[in-house]
């Protein structure tokens, strides 16, 4: 019996996080689904020894990384499955999402693609959830930090979809990768993922395609995940020149035809000199890194290892607090050694 759901999960350099994600899908006890896990050449043993530990996992290795929508075309022809869930390998689901996700596109059968809300490791809710489509104007706003000011009513100059509530359901134009429930039919009407984006605009360009194909495509606040954003890319320094050459990429293949070359030009240098300044800001960071607090509020439950690594500070006084949800309160969480 074909499985209904395809879960295709991409890893580079796969590190505990994707165990903790793996462990995730195997709470839910996988009644409706396969997994299938791409590995994007890393020669990585870990990712066997993950394979090992949880057999539902069909592991391909990539011989090449020829990037994120390639590996998740790899994937796809792969799958057996009515709908394909592209996961991110940092994000952690309910144990009920099957069940969910089958609920929603039969109750939608228009559906195309179905993105749920994610939230931090903090419960802090990630606005990526539901998106516009990224018009120039919108995306000045957002880099500007201007975008606050922006009346609702003008819904193309908004990035994020501001016209639906973080718990309200509805249809957007935009769904992020890291949980995006696809079509089978939507997958072989669009193509798929476009392999010239090597990461990042993938999503935004599939999400697209989608939807000016006449399907729906939904948020679903009822499926609610932890994408514990920036987790698997942020120990590169080269992940901003790669989202912005992803930016200028996803720039010419929309707005070509209807910019001059002088606005194009324009546009592509204003793209370079973002790239150039989060460059910067990224190796400042890395290099001058935030002073440790003098006083640590922390969850009972916080990692013991951790823990004791913030107790050798010499001078810190730590405070354990029972789980409210103020600012100041953390939760210690170790990316190197997680035991689910």
């Amino acid at each position: 019996m074909n499985p209904y759901i395809s879960i295709i999960i991409v890893t580079y350099n796969a590190e505990p996080l994707t165990h903790l994600c793996l462990w995730s899908l195997a709470c839910s006890r996988l009644r409706h689904s396969e997994v299938i896990m791409i590995d994007n050449a890393t020669n990585d043993s870990y990712t066997d020894t993950l394979a090992r530990e949880y057999p539902f996992i069909k592991l391909i290795h990539n011989k090449s990384n020829e990037g994120f929508g390639k590996a998740c075309n790899l994937g796809f022809n792969n799958s057996r499955g009515e709908l394909v869930l592209f996961l991110n390998p940092d994000t952690i689901v309910p144990s009920d999402f099957e069940t969910e996700i089958i609920s929603f596109f039969k109750k939608h059968p228009k559906t195309g693609a179905m993105g749920g809300k994610m939230t931090d490791g903090r419960g802090n809710y990630l606005k990526e959830s539901k998106r516009n489509f990224p018009y120039p104007a919108a995306s000045f706003f957002k880099i500007s930090g201007l975008n606050k000011l922006v009346p609702k009513t003008r819904k193309e100059w908004h990035y994020y979809a501001r016209h639906i509530s973080e718990h309200q359901s509805g249809q957007v134009e935009i769904l992020p990768g890291a949980f995006m429930v696809v079509s089978r039919q939507a997958m072989i009407k669009t193509g798929g993922f476009d392999p010239r984006f090597f990461l990042y605009a993938e999503d935004i360009d599939l999400s697209w395609q989608i939807y000016k194909n006449g399907f729906e495509v939904w948020y679903n606040p009822e499926i609610e995940m932890v994408h514990l954003k920036g987790e698997t890319i942020k120990k590169t320094s080269t992940y901003s020149s790669v989202f912005y050459k992803s930016m200028i990429q996803f720039y010419i293949k929309y707005f070509f035809k209807e910019h001059n070359r002088l606005k194009m030009a324009a546009m592509i240098q204003v793209i370079k000199v973002i790239s150039a300044i989060s460059f910067l800001n990224h190796k400042l960071r890395r290099h001058y890194p935030k002073h440790h607090p003098s006083i640590f509020y922390l969850h009972p439950q916080s990692c013991p290892s951790l823990v004791e690594q913030v107790k050798s500070f010499s001078g810190k006084k730590i405070i354990f607090k029972q789980g409210d949800r103020k600012k100041d309160l953390h939760l210690l969480v170790s990316t190197e050694s997680i035991d689910p």
